[in-house]
């Protein structure tokens, strides 16, 4: 695959992007790194450039409508359908947490992603971040992570101080609840500071059940049993506990 040269203004905003949403929210999403859905080689290009616009934290449904998917800026405010599971699960995940009996119901969960998920104003209840910021456009595919080194030589020590800088907010934000979501379990326990998890697979969580960690939420790893699983066991309401690294 081919890509675009990029500034060094750009590689860096990309490598610092945090996430999307408000740093204060009572919930976290951490997955492994940002898929591209439907975009094709060009767009997944041109958007490279773009998210080099990006600022560190941007409201999801703003900052999509800078990129391009099937040759149309994404609208996610105004969008029929969207590609990517993974807003559906995180949107049944908020609505089962908020006690809502229909939070598998399409027409709720549309809306949720549409109007909720990811915003950086006062109703913004969660931040989406992924343990990589370089983004991948579908599994088969190798990570960009070899061009941005080529770009860049210092794009690893660049990486582990955003992971410092994610490790920080979180100290010092203390969300109410942290979900992970993927199978490097070890890399979310370096950026969480927990010792090990417990539990039994598919839902596995720290010790006080403020950080959980699901199956990832694509590809048909997640399921609805699982989100019923999380009500009846009152895992989605979190603790209030200080969130506290341990090195």
């Amino acid at each position: 695959m081919k890509f675009p040269s990029l500034a060094q203004e750009f590689i860096d905003r990309i490598v610092g992007f945090l996430g999307y949403g408000r740093l204060s929210a009572p919930v976290w999403f951490i997955g492994l790194e940002e898929g591209l859905g439907r975009m094709n080689d060009e767009e997944a290009h041109c958007n490279l450039v773009a998210r080099g616009r990006f600022d560190e934290v941007m409201d999801l449904a703003a900052a999509h409508k800078t990129l391009k998917e099937t040759g149309k800026f994404i609208e996610i405010e105004n969008k029929k359908s969207f590609s990517t599971q993974v807003w559906h699960w995180m949107a049944k995940v908020m609505l089962a947490r908020a006690g809502y009996q229909n939070w598998n119901e399409a027409s709720q969960v549309k809306s949720y992603i549409r109007t909720r998920l990811g915003r950086k104003t006062c109703r913004g209840e969660t931040f989406l971040t992924e343990l990589s910021p370089i983004p991948r456009k579908k599994n088969t595919e190798g990570r960009w992570i070899e061009y941005f080194r080529a770009l860049d030589k210092n794009i690893d020590e660049k990486i582990r101080q955003r992971m410092i800088r994610l490790q920080n907010e979180l100290s010092s934000r203390k969300p109410t609840l942290i979900i992970c979501y993927g199978k490097r379990q070890y890399q979310f326990q370096q950026l969480l500071g927990i010792e090990r998890w417990i539990g039994t697979s598919p839902i596995l969580r720290s010790s006080n059940f403020q950080c959980l960690l699901l199956p990832f939420f694509g590809n048909g790893h997640m399921s609805e049993v699982i989100i019923k699983s999380l009500v009846s066991e009152g895992l989605l309401r979190g603790r209030k506990s200080p969130f506290a690294l341990t090195s």
